[in-house]
């Protein structure tokens, strides 16, 4: 397998634009954009408060960086049909918004709900061809279902758009192995072992516990396989 490619330049993670969305919020002064600031910081802070606040927030259906916070807020609290909620606002401005799409896919697997996953993953994808969180998240959902070809395929893209990324590059190993492609395996084990050394007692035994590897391994020969010597 060669080197990943970077291709066009990655795009911006989720958490970015989280930060961005809130720098709009935290710097605006009208009342939308106040009342957004004033109940997301009594959500972070578990603040009681923050439940008498959040019914107001419908007077703005329309403030996507707003709704787009708290919807995150939410799904970290452990609330994800609230959080659904919070990115359905979103998306009933912006269809097509990727990070909306990112963060209710996460909520709707939260809920065990992984069809909904999906279709909220493959839409974010679609948009953004770069989106390395939603190849990679979308990547997770395929091999949990026990598909190691698509699986393997949302792992490439993911490792394609952010070639640093070495879970992405570990996992494929793991899903090439699964479709029986021991060396391709090992191709990808070696990124994840250049990217990450200390991740080779992970690797090894990904080789001895898979449906397909090598169950008696040498060491050092591994080393020497996956570093390239």
């Amino acid at each position: 397998m060669p080197e990943p490619t970077a291709g066009r330049p990655a795009s911006s993670t989720v958490t970015e634009a989280l930060r961005q969305a809130w720098a709009g919020i935290a710097a605006g002064d009208d009342a939308a954009g106040t009342l957004f600031r004033d109940a997301c910081r009594l959500l972070r802070a578990g603040d009681p408060a923050a439940a008498g606040l959040l019914p107001q927030l419908e007077a703005f259906p329309s403030h996507v960086p707003g709704w787009l916070v708290l919807g995150a807020l939410l799904r970290d609290r452990g609330q994800p049909v609230a959080a659904l909620v919070a990115c359905g606002r979103v998306l009933e401005v912006t269809p097509g918004h990727r990070d909306a799409l990112y963060i209710a896919a996460q909520c709707e697997r939260m809920l065990g709900r992984d069809d909904a996953a999906l279709a909220r993953l493959e839409l974010a994808v679609g948009i953004d061809g770069q989106f390395a969180e939603g190849w990679y998240s979308l990547a997770v959902l395929r091999q949990d279902r026990r598909q190691p070809g698509p699986a393997a395929e949302a792992y490439r893209r993911a490792l394609q758009a952010t070639p640093g990324h070495h879970e992405a590059a570990l996992n494929l190993g793991v899903a090439l192995q699964e479709l029986g492609d021991l060396e391709a395996a090992l191709d990808a084990y070696a990124v994840a072992y250049r990217l990450r050394p200390e991740s080779f007692g992970r690797i090894a035994q990904s080789l001895v516990s898979g449906r397909v590897g090598a169950l008696w391994l040498d060491p050092a020969r591994l080393r020497q396989r996956l570093g390239g010597a």
